[in-house]
């Protein structure tokens, strides 16, 4: 049974890859947050708001959505306004329907839910000790 999933990227702009170009990766926030993330740590990005929601897949499960994000097809994939038309690639969050969220990881999936609950990784909200 298809579900719909949300697709999140650290959007890497023309400014910014000019930006890394000539400062390196350490630069900003986003691309330092991109860099982690397609090592298999997004949690400076979701600490920081670097995840832009960029498309929803209509897919069965979260192979079939790096299928669909990949090859197709097209009618499956449904890219926000304003947003180019990119692949599913490792550091990309997927979140189903149930709110699970999902690294791409180099193999497979890992499940990264915690890092979006816990309430020190919130950067919209102030915590108190």
């Amino acid at each position: 049974m298809s579900k719909i999933f949300k697709l999140y990227q650290i959007v890497i702009d023309k400014q910014l890859s000019n930006l890394i170009n000539t400062e390196g990766w350490d630069c900003n926030v986003n691309a330092l947050a991109y860099r982690n993330a397609s090592e298999g740590d997004p949690s400076l990005g979701i600490y920081h708001d670097c995840y832009t929601h960029v498309a929803d897949l209509v897919c069965d499960d979260l192979d079939h959505c790096f299928e669909v994000g990949n090859v197709g097809p097209e009618d499956r994939f449904v890219k926000k306004t304003g947003v180019n038309r990119t692949s599913v690639s490792v550091g990309d969050l997927l979140e189903d329907e149930d709110g699970l969220v999902h690294l791409v990881d180099r193999i497979g999936f890992r499940n990264v839910t915690h890092l979006k609950t816990t309430p020190f990784m919130h950067s919209k909200t102030k915590v108190v000790a």
